[in-house]
């Protein structure tokens, strides 16, 4: 139990120090409107005993004008209290907000700092659901922490205060009855953080199905998957039902133990009283405000027991975005990083080795690209193409041996400055939803508009950019599907081309590309690749043919090397591959 508490109080510091501590003055100016609300609340009571006096011919502090006086008073109490807790509700729900926000921010910063691995070892939806949903209920129990915690704790301890004004036993009756209820509430709410957590997990699967099953829309129409992908919906849906439903059974628990611990209560003080009042010891109004007291007592105290269920779920999903925020990416740039600045590269592989998962991808890879030489890779898919190419901008780092730029290795640069001078055009050509120029841009984000249009051009794109209903002010929609593959590939043609870095690194980059876009877009990148060192991965055999030298790839290993011509002399796995393609 200690060690859990342990733990618990971590998390609690841990989201003090890294988000909630820069808004503190949000949460005193709350405690202050909170004071006020309790200090408001405490009027009450004293109001109704004065008023049951009066109207039983006991003297009060009132003593002229009563009938006059205390309406006002009621009134002016009323609307000092319901302006303090407006103002504290808007107070707390942005003190709350700007945690949420301050861990969205952080995650996604670190998300997009983490290593390329780990992205991609999960489905984008467990992300979504941590950014989204775990903030969400963290958000949750801080407003509930900030709320019934203090307004509701300083409510409490007001209320005990006057009901000890009105009566002393009373009272002690009442705080023997209440603190019977907090041993299994605090039980309930230990099974809350698990429940909690098995809530988000499930939540995480849900979100990930949903963002693939409408990613993969198109091929689930084309295989008849509609019915197959419905059914499997459904099945996560009820999971997320039986989850949601474990956690709000013991939601459900709390309230009813409450309520009939505050009947004993409301039942043992009017028995009481009642015989106190006969014996002469108590007057109507002080039964009056005592019970007024009480009643008043009953909803904060209620909130403080549903609390505890609510904490537990917040402090679930806190340490899970913690754990998120502290893992600490492998590859990153080193104490005594260099800054790399060159406008010519030469690339080496020396006996390198790379393993994924504990499995072998690439296997004592050596070769060497001279600078402005353009270089190919080619082999069957799982041969380790891509995996190379990737780990030149560090995307993943090396098991043994060294790549080297300008002889000296990419692990002793820094690595924003090492990705500098790498241009890279993917297979996947991944545009974001703003503007076809704002696209192109990122390449270069000091361009100007001529060097944009110049880029475009040089990819074939401008012709059908101008045709777009606002040219390159035109939004090319999430994830650029407002485009055809092809127009897509070719906006990233031109983002690596206005790159106009040194090192070119090209993926199967006009794998969508018909033959005509195909010709118009060799045509540019023949002219872009000119002084550059390139390495190419084509799908295409016959854009690669003026290579200077092309390497084939097998299971990891370089089982071939030479020019297009050596190779098809070799009449080996190259020559073979070129007769598939019936390349002439």
């Amino acid at each position: 139990m200690a060690k859990s508490e342990s733990k618990t109080s971590v998390v609690y510091r841990e989201i003090w120090s890294r988000f909630a501590k820069p808004f503190t003055r949000l949460f005193i100016i709350a405690i202050f409107l909170m004071i006020i609300v309790a200090a408001s609340s405490s009027i009450y009571p004293a109001i109704m005993q004065q008023v049951f006096n009066h109207l039983a011919g006991e003297e009060t502090f009132i003593k002229h004008n009563f009938i006059t006086v205390v309406p006002i008073i009621i009134i002016l109490i009323a609307l000092i209290k319901a302006s303090a807790m407006y103002l504290q509700i808007i107070t707390v729900n942005r003190f709350a907000q700007s945690i949420a926000t301050s861990m969205q921010d952080k995650m996604m910063s670190h998300l997009l700092h983490a290593d390329l691995g780990v992205i991609t070892q999960h489905p984008s939806g467990v992300f979504i659901s941590r950014i989204m949903n775990d903030v969400n209920l963290v958000k949750e129990a801080v407003i509930r922490l900030s709320n019934n915690l203090v307004r509701d704790s300083l409510t409490i301890l007001v209320m005990i205060g006057m009901m000890f004004w009105f009566d002393f036993w009373l009272s002690m009756l009442v705080l023997a009855i209440y603190p019977i209820a907090f041993q299994p509430i605090f039980l309930i709410g230990r099974k809350q953080r698990h429940h909690a957590y098995q809530l988000q997990v499930t939540m995480e699967h849900v979100t990930s199905i949903i963002s693939e099953i409408i990613g993969g829309s198109r091929m689930i129409k084309a295989f008849d998957l509609e019915d197959k992908q419905t059914v499997r919906a459904s099945k996560i849906f009820d999971k997320l039902k039986i989850a949601y439903l474990s956690l709000l059974s013991g939601r459900a628990r709390i309230d009813p133990l409450l309520e009939a611990l505050g009947g004993i209560a409301v039942a043992g003080v009017i028995g009481v009283a009642s015989w106190r009042i006969s014996n002469g010891e108590m007057l109507v109004g002080d039964v009056v405000g005592f019970i007024t007291a009480l009643l008043m007592l009953v909803q904060p105290v209620r909130a403080i027991g549903t609390l505890n269920a609510v904490t537990q779920e917040g402090l679930s999903a806190g340490k899970r975005v913690l754990e998120l925020i502290s893992t600490k990416p492998n590859i990153r740039s080193s104490k005594n990083a260099v800054i790399l600045r060159t406008n010519k590269a030469e690339i080496e592989f020396s006996n390198v080795s790379f393993s994924f998962k504990d499995k072998p991808i690439l296997k004592d890879i050596s070769f060497k690209i001279n600078e402005g030489e353009t270089v190919a890779l080619v082999g069957e898919s799982g041969a380790g193409k891509s995996t190379l190419i990737n780990l030149i901008p560090r995307f993943f780092d090396i098991n043994t041996g060294r790549i080297l730029i300008n002889n000296q290795d990419i692990r002793e640069f820094n690595i924003k400055s090492l990705r500098a001078h790498i241009a890279l055009i993917s297979q996947d050509s991944i545009l974001f939803d703003n503007t076809v120029m704002e696209n192109i841009r990122f390449g270069s984000q000091n361009a100007t508009e001529t060097e944009i249009i110049d880029a475009a051009k040089k990819a074939a794109a401008d012709d059908f950019i101008c045709e777009l209903t606002g040219g390159y002010s035109a939004l090319v929609g999430p994830h650029g599907n407002l485009l055809s593959g092809g127009q897509r590939q070719r906006i990233a043609i031109a983002r690596a081309i206005l790159k106009d870095a040194p090192i070119l690194l090209m993926d199967e980059a006009t794998s969508s590309l018909d033959a005509q876009s195909e010709q118009k877009v060799q045509v540019g990148l023949e002219q872009s690749i000119k002084g550059r060192t390139s390495l190419i991965i084509a799908h295409r055999l016959s854009t690669i043919k003026s290579a200077d030298r092309i390497y084939v790839l097998k299971a990891g290993k370089i089982i071939e090397t030479g020019t297009h011509e050596s190779l098809l002399a070799q009449a080996g796995t190259y020559s073979k591959m070129i007769s598939l393609q019936q390349f002439s």
